[in-house]
């Protein structure tokens, strides 16, 4: 799918966010973990649930999901063992998430395929298997595939290689099923990990920390269903939107239910000259004036990507369009964690720019030119391909962005909620 879509483009109006895709993608496989349906409710339709809902559909489970309005039903009393190969698995990271559950349901995982993902550079599984390991997990991995026995795993401290979301809730996710208590350091606490913690504590799981670096999960509890969990909202879209009011000089009203998950985006924001409202359950911005980048003692702004509660990675790309909006200035992003996630700026020199690759993990961008519509090729990955859209909106004349399909995988109804706002976008293929 390719997207063209006319520069001058104001957002204007109020927004109702989707569910969280990344609280989802992990919920969906930890359903495996019960033996009675389990019900969700505000799932978004995006590309990537309907992957893991084939998957879960090959394994045995009964899926109903009522698309219509974001309903979801997992019966998974049937569910059985079966090795995923690549057919199955797709070009999806996240499939990586059934590796927690399946090895406390079947006691082991076969993968003929590794699992996929978008081009943000390399991603190693290396610490997700020293992480089962440490567990007492069996792990067996050769080119392009794993196997994993858990039949002698036990609960024990385990120090995470990386502040992982994923390995965090694979591990969390095997702990429940193994007698005793399992630490976990070093654990990552974003919003999704939370909320998949705070899930499982509401159907009998014993887990304590939440919200910290250190978990504490006193396994082998029966996990029982408690009516229907709703999908917090998703803290990646609220932001998004956020980004594009302020970067087109627009109004928007974002339903926000949980604004304390913002005070560190908000900080990032007001470095940029844009102040987010909070007032009920709504966050506005109201961006009459051009963004205004406040520089640090260097001379610039340095905006870098940390683990939670610091500002997310996969956020990055939605300040990049409003220090281009901005009048002067110069901002250097940091994305330690990717060494390719920045190499798709290099298309927005199309639009003219100015933007320098300092090294694999940094760009300098500065403000004070001028954009002009050109055809630019999107990367497969999310954030990005919305950072297009963004510098599309605010360059002179008509943009195109080629395969433009990773927007799907993170933004339902993304061209409608656009044009709900007052923003035209043309898809073709």
């Amino acid at each position: 799918m390719h997207v063209k879509i006319n520069g001058g483009q104001i957002v204007n109006g109020e927004l109702i966010p989707s569910g969280n895709k990344n609280s989802i993608v992990a919920l969906i496989p930890c359903s495996i973990l019960f033996d009675k349906p389990v019900e969700f409710s505000n799932v978004p339709n995006i590309t990537d649930v309907d992957r893991l809902c084939k998957i879960m559909n090959k394994l045995g489970s009964k899926i109903e999901w009522d698309k219509n309005y974001g309903r979801m039903r997992i019966d998974n009393s049937n569910i059985r063992f079966d090795n995923l190969d690549k057919q199955d698995l797709g070009n999806m990271k996240g499939t990586s998430l059934l590796w927690g559950p399946m090895l406390a349901r079947f006691g082991k995982v076969g993968f003929q395929d590794l699992p996929g993902g978008c081009t943000l550079g390399l991603r190693p599984l290396g610490p997700h298997y020293d992480s089962f390991k440490a567990l007492g997990v069996v792990v067996k991995n050769g080119e392009r595939k794993v196997y994993m026995d858990a039949t002698k795993a036990f609960a024990t401290q385990v120090w995470l290689p990386e502040m992982s979301p994923t390995i965090t809730e694979n591990i969390i996710m095997l702990a429940t099923s193994l007698k005793g208590k399992t630490t976990i350091i070093g654990a990552a606490s974003e919003p999704n990990v939370q909320e998949m913690c705070s899930f499982l504590v509401s159907c009998g799981a014993d887990i304590m920390g939440i919200g910290s670096s250190v978990l504490t999960i006193n396994g082998n509890k029966y996990l029982n269903q408690k009516g229907i969990h709703e999908i917090y909202p998703d803290h990646h879209e609220i932001t998004t939107f956020l980004a594009l009011a302020a970067a087109t000089g627009g109004y928007i009203k974002v339903k926000n239910t949980h604004p304390e998950l913002f005070t560190y985006i908000n900080y990032i924001f007001s470095k940029l000259g844009v102040y987010v409202q909070n007032t009920g359950e709504f966050s506005i911005v109201d961006q009459k004036k051009l963004p205004r980048i406040y520089p640090g003692e260097a001379g610039y702004l340095i905006i870098r990507a940390q683990p939670w509660p610091g500002l997310l990675v996969d956020l990055l790309p939605m300040f990049i369009p409003i220090v281009l909006k901005a009048k002067k200035g110069q901002v250097l992003f940091h994305n330690w964690m990717y060494e390719a996630g920045l190499f798709w700026t290099s298309e927005l020199t199309k639009l003219g720019a100015n933007i320098i690759m300092a090294d694999p993990h940094r760009v300098i961008v500065s403000a004070g030119k001028k954009l002009h519509g050109a055809q630019l090729e999107a990367p497969y990955i999310i954030r990005a391909v919305v950072s297009m859209v963004m510098c599309a909106l605010i360059a002179e004349g008509q943009t195109t962005i080629l395969n433009a399909d990773a927007l799907y995988r993170g933004h339902p109804n993304f061209k409608e909620n656009l044009h709900k706002l007052g923003v035209e976008i043309k898809e073709f293929d």
